[in-house]
């Protein structure tokens, strides 16, 4: 005859079982939150680096739209420049032989106070005026000034027609005149300037 004994505690193997499974629970739920955990570090990192490397590429396509502006700019101040100098260059060789200056200067001296010069154009070897003037006296008056200037060689008879500015009936006018060179111009003007400083000095003697 065999007898067995059960000597386990009751309620002790159901203990254990359940703390057993309550640790393996624990386990895979660690597991899986690191899982979890590891997945969402993952896809923040890789969309961080993806925005990183979009903003990389903003930058780099702006810095070379911004390089490609600056040379255009370069390119166009290059030729603006260009054109200037050619642009000054030209008006230089044109008002070479243009007694511009002195013509200027005496015709300041030279026009009455009624009449104003509203066109003037000028060459080499031409004088083309035209304005307006209260007058036809005054009008012929500038017109023989004119013909007295020491850069006048011909001063054409001018033409007077009826005029109105700002509701004042007025005369305008238009006349051309042929210069003399630039060298007789200036010679002219400084046997002028001397004629004026005998005479300054033999009224001083006087």
């Amino acid at each position: 005859m065999v007898v067995k004994l059960d000597l386990r505690l009751p309620g002790k193997e159901t203990r254990e079982e359940r703390e057993s499974g309550y640790k393996h629970l624990l386990l895979f739920t660690s597991i899986f939150l690191f899982a979890i955990a590891g997945t969402l570090v993952f896809i923040i990192g890789g969309w961080q680096l993806y925005s990183l490397r979009s903003q990389r590429l903003e930058l780099k396509e702006g810095a070379l739209s911004n390089s490609e502006k600056i040379a255009i700019m370069d390119k166009e101040l290059g030729r603006i420049t260009g054109d200037m100098s050619k642009l000054e260059t030209k008006l230089d060789y044109l008002l070479s032989d243009i007694p511009s200056v002195e013509l200027l200067t005496i015709l300041a001296k030279i026009l009455p106070e009624g009449i104003t010069i509203e066109v003037l154009s000028m060459t080499s070897g031409r004088l083309s005026l035209s304005g307006i003037g209260r007058n036809e006296e005054e009008i012929l008056q500038f017109a023989n000034n004119l013909h007295m200037a020491p850069f006048a060689n011909i001063v054409s008879v001018p033409v007077i027609s009826p005029a109105n500015r700002n509701g004042v009936n007025m005369r305008s006018f238009k006349l051309d005149c042929t210069l003399f060179p630039l060298a007789q111009i200036i010679l002219k003007s400084d046997v002028d300037v001397l004629k004026d400083r005998n005479v300054v000095s033999e009224d001083r003697v006087l």
